[in-house]
């Protein structure tokens, strides 16, 4: 069938066009989307041609709740049902990862039947939020410890907000008086800093924090981050060092300062991308309330408006966290 998608066409190009998506075969289901969710990190550094294995001309995204339409043989979810999935399995474009089309083939195993009562643009949050608490569960936070998050783009809104689901203190920063501000709307402590970031947490932390999120995709910010964490004391205590959780989305290689890190013999986690359990765990989340993703998802826009939303997440200091697309009403 035709279905329209965004496409990157080449660095920095963006259009909308038409796509033919195949039948569902046995065991797919044809799925027509109702949102589809930017991840800035992930769709910005595609747009930039910087993802490796993505081949211009393609189709971005990997976050989509939509209805299910029909069925291949042997799939028995009801028609109708609304899920969420990662985008289309196939199409007549390249895909990294098809998440932004309008309709999507997918097997019926790898899809993420919503919840009663969850609203389906806070669903297209789910891939995110999977992904930050891929991160809780690393670090594994106890609520008598302190978590410090630094960066609060999305992933580290949402790392921040489960970490704190926790019981651990958590105590975040950005450079962005908007981002703070949404984060004291959720709950979490937040600030601007304005001396040196390690600094700026000991006001906060004078003993330093058990569980360091980095969530920032900027390399020069490592090196103070580490000095945010605790140090180890040099004695015969059972305890471990902090866990220090890399939730930044890097291109390209850096460097980590071995010496600050050893004195507090740092365990370094990098969360690859989320598991099943993640999604269905944040999906419980947010039905139930625990987890509430409304202040993350910044505007609603047709995805007519796709180039001039990309060119507009771009911008350095932009007021927006991220952006869903709407291509049906629920």
């Amino acid at each position: 069938m035709q279905a329209k998608a965004i496409i990157f066409t080449a660095p920095n190009q963006v259009i909308l066009d038409t796509v033919q998506i195949p039948a569902p075969a046995a065991g797919e289901v044809l799925l027509e989307a109702l949102y589809t969710l930017i991840s800035p990190g992930t769709d910005l550094r595609c747009r930039a041609g910087k993802q490796e294995g993505a081949v211009f001309p393609f189709i971005p995204g990997y976050s989509f709740v939509g209805r299910v339409l029909a069925r291949g043989e042997g799939a028995t979810i009801t028609e109708g049902a609304l899920v969420y999935c990662n985008g289309t399995s196939a199409a007549s474009a390249n895909l990294a990862w098809g998440g932004h089309v309008s309709h999507a083939v997918r097997a019926e195993r790898e899809l993420y039947p919503l919840p009663d009562g969850l609203d389906p643009l806070h669903a297209s949050a789910a891939h995110l939020a999977a992904i930050a608490y891929r991160g809780v569960r690393l670090s594994r936070p106890q609520p008598h410890e302190t978590v410090a998050v630094i960066g609060l783009g999305a992933i580290g809104a949402l790392a921040a907000r489960l970490h704190a689901l926790t019981g651990a203190r958590v105590v975040a920063a950005d450079l962005s008086p908007f981002r703070v501000a949404l984060a004291h709307q959720a709950g979490v402590e937040a600030f601007v800093p304005q001396v040196p970031l390690a600094e700026a947490f000991a006001q906060k932390l004078p003993n330093g924090a058990d569980v360091v999120v980095d969530a920032t995709g900027a390399p020069a910010v490592l090196p103070q981050a580490i000095e945010v964490a605790k140090q180890k004391p040099w004695d015969d205590s059972a305890d471990l060092g902090a866990r220090f959780v890399i939730q930044g989305s890097y291109p390209d290689a850096f460097s980590i300062p071995y010496q600050p890190a050893f004195r507090r013999e740092l365990s370094f986690h990098v969360p690859r991308d989320a598991q099943p359990r993640d999604f269905r765990a944040v999906l419980d989340f947010m039905t139930r309330g625990a987890l509430d993703v409304s202040s993350v998802i910044s505007d609603v826009r047709p995805p007519e408006a796709a180039a001039e939303t990309y060119a507009a997440l771009a911008e350095p200091g932009v007021e927006l966290i991220t952006v869903a697309f709407q291509w049906q009403t629920p």
